[in-house]
């Protein structure tokens, strides 16, 4: 099925990628104490840090064995089929000037943060501008990223070379358990969700899965040359749906409730370039307007419906 959510995303899970690679300014130092501490240096430094960045994206759903599912996640997961890969490349000038363009399944997408205003164009088409204005500051603080960077307990693997450039490698296994303390030690802070942790503790027993991250930085200068993520995870939704629905946590059903799994596979890649160099982003000319950002998600990879 090639409908406009399928296509859509691998483009949202990219689009995801690079705005945490890139919400993570100047660079790192290798004699930091800890690898976590030059790990969370680097990051800090990409946000505001002048560099282009080469990204891609692969993403696998396997929902074979779901059933009983309600119509709308029904519909949802028809859509989205068994995932799909994407490409893209960023380039940004600043912390508040960046462009992101996105390729997947043919189709082409174009995002521009300029000074506080979003701009998106499909195809190469005319720009049209996001009707509501974005977030004075979408930088992850300093406090919740080294917060975030413990959790996950990055280990020295070591010197290697990446596209002629000294580098050490800095990498964290990434289990169920870590992401329930990275919920817990982020919960109600502006990076986290208070009810994110507990959900989490709550589905824990019905998940199974692993994944690592990792890191590639300069030995020059300490900051980001290349950064990796991947993973798979198994989520048992009729045993999850049976306890949730015992503990009164899910609504009474009308009918059975869900049963299967669901299975999840992600890989995510960023590459460095110009890295403080000159990069200019320019201020598109929007011909049209999009509705709040609650309707993007219609509107992704479908012809656009923006008012003049």
């Amino acid at each position: 099925m090639n409908s406009p959510w399928r296509r859509s995303a691998p483009v949202l899970v990219l689009a995801a990628a690079a705005a945490v690679v890139a919400a993570c300014g100047p660079g790192a130092v290798l004699t930091a104490d800890t690898p976590d501490q030059a790990v969370a240096t680097a990051l800090q430094a990409v946000q505001t840090t002048s560099l282009r960045m080469s990204l891609t994206g692969d993403l696998g759903l396997d929902t074979t064995s779901l059933a009983n599912l309600p119509a709308s996640v029904q519909t949802a997961i028809a859509q989205l089929g068994s995932g799909g890969s994407a490409t893209g490349q960023l380039e940004q000038e600043s912390s508040a000037r960046r462009q992101l363009t996105v390729s997947a399944a043919g189709s082409t997408m174009t995002f521009v943060e300029y000074d506080g205003h979003g701009y998106v164009s499909q195809g190469g088409g005319a720009y049209a501008e996001l009707s509501t204005a974005l977030p004075s500051s979408a930088a992850v603080s300093s406090t919740d990223l080294t917060t975030a960077v413990a959790a996950l307990s990055f280990e020295d693997e070591g010197s290697a070379t990446v596209d002629g450039a000294s580098v050490e490698h800095y990498a964290a296994s990434i289990t169920v358990s870590t992401l329930e303390k990275l919920a817990q030690d982020l919960g109600g802070s502006a990076a986290g969700s208070a009810d994110l942790g507990p959900m989490l503790t709550l589905l824990a027993p019905y998940v199974t899965g692993s994944g690592s991250a990792d890191l590639w930085l300069s030995t020059r200068d300490g900051s980001l040359v290349r950064a990796a993520l991947s993973g798979s995870l198994t989520v048992d939704v009729g045993a999850a749906a049976s306890a949730l629905a015992g503990l009164g946590v899910l609504p009474a059903a009308s009918g059975p409730l869900p049963t299967g799994s669901l299975g999840v596979t992600v890989s995510l890649g960023a590459d460095v370039s110009d890295y403080g160099g000159p990069v200019t982003v320019s201020k598109p000319d929007a011909t049209s307007t999009l509705p709040a950002s609650g309707s993007w998600p219609g509107w992704l990879g479908s012809s656009p419906t923006p008012s003049a």
